[in-house]
């Protein structure tokens, strides 16, 4: 089966949202904890037996977080706050060890053979963060309000969903440099890659999914959604299938995208969906709601 609602995890430990509001999620590939932003906190959760172990509050509410990843070099998590910059946070001590200004709005940032790219929508560009030393070492000038981002099996590129632009950017992180604009004709917002097949695939918000082949640069297919706006996305090695994170006002929910790139399942959520992950140790997805605690 594409998979099912099998757990549901409350960050306040009860089933109200009490003021909990979960904005985006990232995941420790060693162990598989679970670190989900929220406006104010970050909650670490053990998803073997799906409960809160540790929250990191920041203590200004000001921050306005808006992204979150793990870093497995140093066992940071970096969170994009204020529009401005990103922040690592130690969390065995819950101590800030670093600023870094990005001068931007970040939706999601990923780890790549030991750098961090973050996607800055309010400036149109790539900021590449080197974290040995809490430094940006390369901006680079991508299309217009890049969201999502995702790279190939061997990092040596990087693919950047430009909204505003209805392209994909794709930058060589050799030299940091973009080597290609691939027009997708939407709104782009999440990306994926399948390394079964080497696609790359592009969550429009338009109410579809594009499929690009890298070697020729194309798009070679459209997936029509049924129904809703898809946002984010996301590859599970456990079945090959990339999930798609859909909203909707009639229902929200998570499409299975099967390998011969056909729709293969619909689960529903039953609540506004924000960020979403896959843990390697558990084999699941997670996926945050908002406004659900």
């Amino acid at each position: 089966p594409a998979g099912y609602i099998r757990y549901n995890i409350f960050l306040n430990n009860t089933t109200s949202a009490a003021a909990v509001h979960p904005i985006a999620i990232a995941c420790n590939p060693t162990n598989g904890y679970l670190y989900v932003l929220t406006t104010d906190s970050i909650y670490i959760v053990d998803p073997l037996n799906n409960s809160v172990v540790g929250r990191i509050q920041f203590g200004i509410p000001t921050l306005n977080p808006t992204s979150i990843i793990y870093d497995p070099s140093n066992g940071y998590v970096y969170v994009a706050v204020n529009n401005s910059d990103i922040i690592a946070i130690d969390p065995t001590t819950e101590h800030v060890m670093a600023s870094i200004p990005v001068h931007g709005e970040v939706l999601q940032m990923i780890y790549v053979d030991g750098y961090i790219y973050a996607a800055v929508s309010s400036s149109n560009s790539v900021v590449v963060i080197d974290p040995a030393n809490s430094s940006v070492v390369a901006v680079i000038k991508v299309g217009s309000t890049p969201m999502g981002l995702t790279t190939d099996t061997d990092g040596k590129y990087v693919y950047v969903a430009d909204f505003g632009s209805g392209e994909v950017s794709v930058i060589r992180t050799a030299n940091n440099s973009v080597v290609a604009n691939i027009s997708v004709g939407g709104f782009p917002w999440g990306i994926a890659y399948d390394p079964s097949n080497g696609y790359v695939y592009v969550a429009e918000y338009n109410g579809r999914v594009a499929v690009i082949d890298p070697l020729t640069e194309r798009v070679i297919m459209n997936i029509s959604i049924p129904y809703g706006s898809p946002r984010w996305a996301v590859y599970n090695p456990s079945n090959g299938y990339v999930y798609v994170v859909v909203v909707n006002t009639a229902g929200n929910s998570v499409l299975a995208i099967g390998p011969n790139n056909t729709v293969v399942g619909d689960i529903q959520l039953g609540f506004l969906p924000g960020g979403i992950t896959y843990d390697s140790i558990t084999g699941y997805l997670y996926v945050t709601g908002i406004n659900t605690g």
